[in-house]
Parts: structure tokens; sequence; C-alpha cells
């Protein structure tokens, strides 16, 4: 495709910023007054006729200014696309969101993908990786009365699980460091994978510790969820607010496919190597109409642990969202790093 020049780039950076911000048809005149005072509007229509030619822009109708087409949303993103700077309202309300205690990785994740929903006002998802992939580092014992404990397993890419169970009644101190030795000998530096095959315990002194190891493995298992990704998902709703979607058929089709989980994971599962991965278009999109997907890695310690995404119309204000994700994932990181300090 032609290479724009500046002017035409620039041109279709504000028709873009407008219709992002109005919904509605961007004219000559719109651009003039708000974007390039310097630029006549006999420039403005020729270079705007121009990139209608050129695939980027649509007319719905002779006697109405230019909409974006999903070529024109896609080059805004890749070439044209300025930074953004959070307002002080959202970095408090994203830093406030993560200050609340909170005793579960589960309820980061969730609590993450609510901010990304309030702050974009887009619907948002959260996929965490199969947990069958997850390498265990440590499980620790903590005796925390007569006849119960603590058990907490430590991952590899932060996740921290913990559960009580229970134990002999007036266990000895050694005996609980014992077989706090011997599970992490069994379990330490496994996947999940692996600890859940079948396995026989033929070691005497593991014997007497057999139901421990039992309810250690049933913990893992219970965490695993029959082995597929977990879907977290906020604002399925916030798309209907959009005019794009005011079509029954539209919303209907919207809300089908969203419904979907697996479906969802699959769409914002951008390949190997790619940190930021924008979707638009109904070809892009899983056949969502008027729709953009914009994706971001969550990696905790160099390792992926998952993908954090945004819903919206093509029109998304795509700017915000990639500040957001970005911003939200560094926070995600220090909030997993702060607990596995803890």
């Amino acid at each position: 495709m032609e290479e724009l020049s500046k002017r035409k780039q620039k041109i279709l950076r504000a028709l873009v910023d407008e219709f992002v911000s109005t919904a509605e048809p961007v004219s000559s005149g719109d651009i003039k007054a708000k974007y390039m005072p310097e630029v006549s509007s006999a420039t403005i229509r020729n270079d705007l006729a121009a990139l209608e030619k050129m695939g980027y822009l649509e007319q719905p109708h002779t006697s109405s200014g230019r909409v974006p087409l999903p070529q024109a949303y896609k080059l805004y993103v890749e070439n044209i696309i300025p930074d953004c700077v959070l307002t002080p309202a959202e970095i408090k309300y994203i830093r406030s969101s993560f200050d609340k205690k909170v005793d579960k990785v589960e309820d980061i994740i969730k609590q993450t993908a609510k901010v990304l929903a309030d702050v974009t006002n887009y619907t948002s998802v959260i996929v965490v990786k199969n947990f069958k992939e997850v390498l265990v580092k440590e499980i620790k014992l903590v005796p925390i009365g007569d006849d119960t404990a603590l058990v907490i397993v430590i991952t590899d890419n932060g996740v921290l699980k913990d559960k009580t169970i229970d134990i002999p009644k007036n266990i000895r101190t050694d005996v609980i460091e014992s077989a706090n030795r011997l599970v992490n000998k069994m379990f330490g530096g496994k996947t999940v994978e692996e600890i859940l095959e079948p396995y026989d315990i033929v070691d005497a002194e593991m014997e007497r510790f057999r139901s421990l190891f039992e309810e250690i493995v049933e913990i893992i298992a219970g965490y695993n969820e029959e082995g597929t990704d977990k879907v977290y998902m906020e604002g399925a709703l916030k798309m209907l607010d959009y005019p794009e979607y005011n079509n029954i058929d539209d919303a209907r089709k919207f809300l089908s496919v969203i419904g979907e989980h697996e479906q969802v994971a699959s769409l914002l599962d951008s390949g190997e190597g790619i940190e930021f991965s924008v979707k638009i278009g109904k070809e892009e999109s899983g056949g969502l109409d008027k729709c953009a997907i914009v994706t971001a890695k969550y990696v905790v310690n160099g390792k992926e642990i998952g993908q954090a995404g945004v819903i919206g119309p093509e029109r998304m204000n795509y700017n915000k969202v990639i500040s957001v994700l970005n911003y939200l994932s560094k926070a995600f990181d220090k909030v997993i790093d702060g607990k596995k300090e803890e």
C-alpha cells in the first residue's frame, strides 16, 4: 500500500481521534477547526478523498463526513499513535485498588480485570495460562493449632495458594519439619502436571505421611480445575453502551461470543514474542463486527502467566487502552512480588 505523507498521516490521526470522541462522521471542517487550522479546507478535502480511495476511510452518505475503516485504525495503532498519560485520578484509583489487603492471587486477578474495565470503560478479559504448566518451587507446612496446619504452595510464576488441613493432634514440631522436607523432596521442582500423575510411595519413611501427600495433591488438583486456561471477565455489558451495538443482532452476537470462555481465550492469544496485540475488524476479532481487541502479555519474573485484554468498538481509544494495560501489568507484577515476599 502507498506510503502516506506526513500531512496525510496527521489528517488520518485527527479523523480517528475525532471519530473516537464523537462516533459521528468527520468533515474537513471539523479537522481544520480542531486540529489543523494552518491547512486549507480544500487541501484537507483532497487528502480525505485520497485516503478514501486508498481504503482507509469511507463516506456513509454523500453529504456527510467520513469514518475510519479497520485499515485506518491499524495504521493509527502501528505508526502514528501518540503516548497517553493517565490522569492523576486514574492513577490514584489503580493504586488504591491494589493497596487493599488481598490474600489470594485469584482475587488480585479479579481486581485487575475490574480496574481494567472501569478505567477504559470497555469489556476486560484476563486469561491465566493452564495451571498444569506451573512449576512448584516450594511447599510450606505451618502449624496453626493443635490439629491444623496451613499448606502454602509457592510456584515459579508467583501464584501462591494456601489451604488449611487437618493433622494428628499434638503432633511434634520435629515431625512437622520432617514432613516438610519430604514433601518438598517429592514435589519441589516439578510441574503440576507431573505431580498429578499417578505415583507409588515406596519409601517406608514416606509411608507414614501418605495421607498428608494425598491431601496436598488434592489441593493442587483442585487449583488445576480441569486443566484449562482460566478466564476472568468484567464489564461484559459495557459494549452495549456504545452506538455501534445499538443493533439488537450485533449485541446478541457479541454477548454470544464472550459467553464462550474458550473462544474468548483464543481471541486473546497473541502468539509467541508479541508483547501487545491489536486485532481490528470482523476478520481478526472472531467474527465480531465493528469490534477490536487489544491484548497484553502479563509476565512475572520473566515468565508469561497469561494475557489481559480489552474488547471494545473499532473506534476504541487505543492510546488509552494500551497505556492502561501497560500500567496495570507493572502494578500486577509488583503486587505478585509483594505476596511472594510475605
